[in-house]
């Protein structure tokens, strides 16, 4: 009798441009008992493994008992990893210039070296963390917020994987008033970023333009994508939801009881996120409501700028 192959790891990837409401939605997420949060895995490296920030458990990295447990699963201990090369392995591949090489692989079949590389380390990770999520929680889905469309790529090239990307989209002069706009960090321990990254309102519409294309194009490449715009999860949270749900193999499609019912809830699920949203951390009363405030705060300037260089590619998704 041949011997049955390991199941791949369900990985549920949030893609899409920060500032579009994706934490909100993992968050939710992560209230069903299938699935596990992980957070950014894309800045584990720096941010957990180099910096020692705070998980979203509140502990930081170092004492957190889920990533010790998957450093072990994966490595045999963090301390086997060396963090200067690794980070510098993410920086050469995982980058938006790497996606024609990253497309061609989908294409061949054939994963350049070096991809295959740092695929090895990043993938391991995915793996050990739905291993270790499974034994403590009973979850199976592991859900990775790492939003890059490069990440998206690239993870799903790993055959121990099963990716399924929900590409999370909202008009883009939300995203660019959004991404002005400075936020604190609280996982910051002294290091040099204490506030979330802001962005100009061109390079935003920019990235909006190349990263939400790129993510449309990723279902031709056989990576299964469910898009998801940001005004219609607020028309229709609960369906939404469950939309998801279905598409990501979570069964049955519907909140737990007591959650939330379309408008409020409490989240009380813990998240083990390695990088996010500051929402990311301890227990949230949610009151969903619409954030519109670009339409009447946003600098006319910026609006028509925002406007004039994603107006070709704003009507493809409905804006």
């Amino acid at each position: 009798m041949e011997p049955v192959a390991n199941p791949k790891q369900a990985v549920l990837f949030i893609g899409g441009l920060g500032r579009s409401g994706s934490t909100l939605i993992e968050r939710l997420l992560n209230e069903y008992p299938q699935t596990f949060a992980i957070g950014e895995s894309v800045h584990i490296w720096e941010r957990g493994l180099r910096d020692d920030e705070l998980c979203g458990c509140g502990d930081t990295f170092s004492q957190c008992a889920f990533w010790s447990e998957v450093g072990r699963e994966a490595f045999g201990d963090w301390s086997e990893i060396d963090v200067s090369q690794v980070i510098d392995q993410r920086w050469d591949i995982d980058r938006s210039r790497r996606l024609p090489q990253m497309i061609k692989a989908h294409r061949s079949g054939i994963i350049p070296s070096d991809h295959k590389d740092y695929l090895e380390l990043i993938g391991s990770i995915l793996v050990a963390a739905g291993q270790v999520a499974k034994r403590q929680t009973g979850a199976s889905i592991v859900l990775d917020s790492s939003k890059h469309l490069s990440s998206a790529a690239l993870y799903s090239l790993d055959d121990r994987l099963d990716v399924r990307v929900l590409h999370v989209i909202r008009d883009p002069r939300g995203v660019a008033y959004s991404s002005t706009k400075v936020v604190d960090r609280p996982e910051a321990r002294g290091g040099d970023m204490e506030q979330m990254p802001t962005y100009s309102p061109a390079r935003t519409a920019a990235r909006w333009v190349t990263d939400n294309t790129g993510f449309a194009q990723l279902e031709r490449l056989g990576v299964p994508t469910l898009r998801l715009r940001y005004e219609d999860f607020l028309t229709d949270p609960l369906g939404s939801l469950a939309s998801v749900a279905t598409f990501a193999g979570i069964d049955p499609p519907e909140l737990p009881d007591g959650v939330f019912d379309g408008s409020t809830g409490v989240l009380a699920t813990p998240m083990h996120s390695a990088a996010g949203n500051p929402m990311r951390f301890g227990s949230a009363n949610v009151t969903l409501r619409l954030d519109d405030a670009w339409r009447s705060k946003m600098p006319a300037k910026d609006r028509r700028l925002v406007s004039a260089i994603t107006a070709g590619t704003r009507t493809l998704f409905g804006y």
